[in-house]
């Protein structure tokens, strides 16, 4: 993961809770230091005393995913944690203790793997990097400018030299400990995909656990996960969904959604883009082309796991479309998600089972 630019919201919950009850209070904390994003979450709680203690773990939860998974730091010399992203990606071809914690998310990574036929790889870092420096690098990326047709040359030029391989992860486990072999001699992790999901999944079940009804949570500009609406009947959120097209005349959002109880994430291309032939590179790569692909802008998820749906998207991201409807048929009621895409041609195909969706006019 990198630093993100916020510059806009893809997903965007127009109701926040504002009223309470004789028992229960609301209360908002913030995270900024955590997941490269800002996170924001608010609550009912029956006590200052019981929303301390849910602020606490909560905090903890993304501390530890973030430290564990971010590949662009190492750990700190006080971190009660063994390797992180970052160090393992120093180390390829050698064997190494990691913390169960980042064994399991690795190991729900590589099943996505198995579950997209490769569309979902964390083993891509090394390509992802390439995007990213050119369209985020500070000196010498194209954030929303046209990439010159040298500099789009010599990075298809590096990515000529890179063969990806497949299974470079092997995962074991002896007497309670946890390994992993990356076993590749330049194969790159990265988590960015699925962990912030993971770690809100995480946080969502607790939620759950510690009897809080009426929450929402805002994990960055992808994905958020709610409880129900303490304001509205029926616990309803409105959920407006943000256009990628952008221009004076157009409204900044295509559609709304009614939903509680569940998770919502958003893969898209328009906050972190260049432009290259009047095609917008971004940093969401296809492991099978090694390039950002224009099947769609956005590609927002509903279910019920929120690691899940954060690994879905990427992956429907950059499917074709016909690849995408056939696998939505393979999986989809078995998974139980629903999907609504805005295409690049800026049609919008949904694959709705009982949300209620309503597009703008």
């Amino acid at each position: 993961m990198k630093k993100a630019f916020l510059i806009s919201i893809l997903i965007i919950s127009s109701v926040f809770l504002s009223a309470c009850s004789k028992s229960e209070k609301e209360y908002a904390f913030t995270f900024y230091d955590y997941m490269d994003t800002l996170i924001n979450i608010n609550i009912y709680a029956e006590s200052e005393t019981k929303a301390d203690e849910i602020q606490s773990y909560v905090e903890e939860i993304y501390k530890k995913y973030h430290e564990l998974t971010t590949n662009y730091e190492p750990l700190d010399a006080e971190s009660p944690y063994l390797e992180n992203i970052y160090s393992i990606n120093q180390k390829n071809n050698q064997v190494i203790e990691i913390d169960y914690d980042l064994y399991e998310l690795i190991d729900i990574a590589e099943e996505i793997k198995t579950l997209t036929d490769g569309y979902f790889d964390i083993s891509v870092g090394e390509v992802v990097n390439i995007w990213k420096n050119l369209i985020l690098d500070e000196t010498n990326g194209f954030l929303f400018e046209i990439i010159p047709d040298t500099v789009f040359q010599a990075a298809q030029d590096q990515l000529a030299l890179i063969e990806l391989e497949s299974n470079v992860i092997e995962l074991s486990e002896s007497d309670g400990h946890y390994y992993i072999q990356v076993k590749s001699t330049h194969a790159q992790l990265d988590l960015g995909a699925i962990s912030k999901g993971f770690a809100t999944e995480i946080v969502y079940e607790y939620l759950v656990e510690q009897g809080i009804k009426y929450f929402s949570i805002s994990a960055g500009t992808s994905s958020i996960a709610l409880g129900q609406n303490k304001n509205r009947d029926g616990g309803i959120f409105n959920v407006s969904l943000a256009s990628p097209i952008q221009t004076d005349s157009s409204s900044q959002t295509y559609g709304m959604i009614y939903v509680k109880d569940i998770g919502v994430t958003t893969s898209g291309n328009y906050e972190q883009f260049a432009l290259h032939n009047d095609l917008r590179y971004h940093h969401i790569i296809s492991p099978k082309t090694k390039m950002p692909m224009q099947y769609h802008h956005t590609v927002t998820i509903l279910g019920q796991d929120l690691g899940m749906l954060d690994a879905l998207s990427t992956a429907l991201f950059s499917m074709p479309i016909e690849v995408l409807d056939n696998w939505l048929g393979l999986h989809q009621e078995t998974l139980g998600i629903e999907v609504i895409q805005f295409n690049y041609d800026e049609t919008i195909t949904t694959y709705l089972n009982n949300t209620v969706f309503e597009e703008n006019d």
